[in-house]
């Protein structure tokens, strides 16, 4: 594959080199204050048609998780009152697995010529450059999905709109041991010329 050639330019090495490393598998320390804001300003390259700035990341540590994990109890009892409750201590438990939590999502403009989808497709490209730049800088990160990204009392709490889009949890910390390098798919079946009809 090329991207063992030692003569890859550094930025494509890294992205060629990427991966998601497991929420129990990231410990302190988090990403500072300063690689934070390297990572955001790198999600803010993202392609932006109409310069409508969709992105947000609300950034979660500390006592604040345990307060996160409240909200995807409390929303989960909400989706299903039968959940036993070992289940919602899971769900409680959650946000404690990384030292960082990172709530990415999209203020969106439903009044704007620019489509919704490409409003949260420029906030999940920005979501990708931030998590290339945590990894970048020696942190490991993953990016998950729950069904509580789609409840509004969730959204409110975290400081979004109900019309509003939340994107995912970001989960970040320095990676325990070794960082997991899955082998990649081969790029041909992924791609095709095409030359017209």
């Amino acid at each position: 594959m090329p991207d063992s050639l030692p003569t890859l330019p550094p930025a494509l090495a890294a992205l060629l080199a990427r991966a998601s490393v497991p929420p129990r598998q990231l410990g302190e320390p988090g990403p500072d204050a300063a690689a934070l804001d390297r990572a955001v300003a790198a999600a803010l390259r993202a392609p932006d048609h109409g310069g409508l700035r969709p992105w947000r990341f609300v950034l979660i540590a500390g006592p604040a998780r345990v307060a996160l994990g409240g909200l995807l109890a409390a929303s989960l009892a909400r989706r299903d009152a039968a959940t036993p409750p070992e289940r919602l201590e899971l769900e409680r438990a959650k946000p404690l697995r990384a030292p960082l939590v990172i709530a990415a999502g999209a203020v969106l403009r439903h009044d704007h010529k620019v489509p919704l989808w490409e409003q949260e497709a420029t906030a999940a490209a920005g979501t990708m450059n931030l998590l290339n730049a945590l990894d970048a800088q020696g942190y490991g990160a993953i990016w998950l999905s729950s069904a509580a990204l789609g409840d509004p009392e969730v959204k409110r709490a975290l400081g979004f709109a109900e019309r509003d889009a939340l994107l995912g949890w970001i989960y970040a910390g320095t990676p325990r041991g070794e960082r997991p390098r899955p082998e990649r798919a081969d790029p041909a079946p992924h791609r095709r010329w095409w030359s017209g009809p």
